[in-house]
């Protein structure tokens, strides 16, 4: 299998927006009810979580 130039350039815009951090935002946007900021933020949770 290989990779079309297309679909390499797209794979790396989407490692490069979680690498930074920004894939949720962005996810965000298309689809708003994706989940509660504040269960991904609170550092409560996430300790819970953990």
């Amino acid at each position: 299998m290989q990779w079309t130039k297309k679909g390499a350039h797209l794979l790396l815009q989407v490692r490069k927006k979680v690498l930074n951090n920004e894939w949720e935002d962005v996810f965000r946007k298309m689809y708003p009810d994706f989940r509660p900021i504040k269960s991904v933020k609170d550092p409560d949770i996430i300790q819970e979580a953990a």
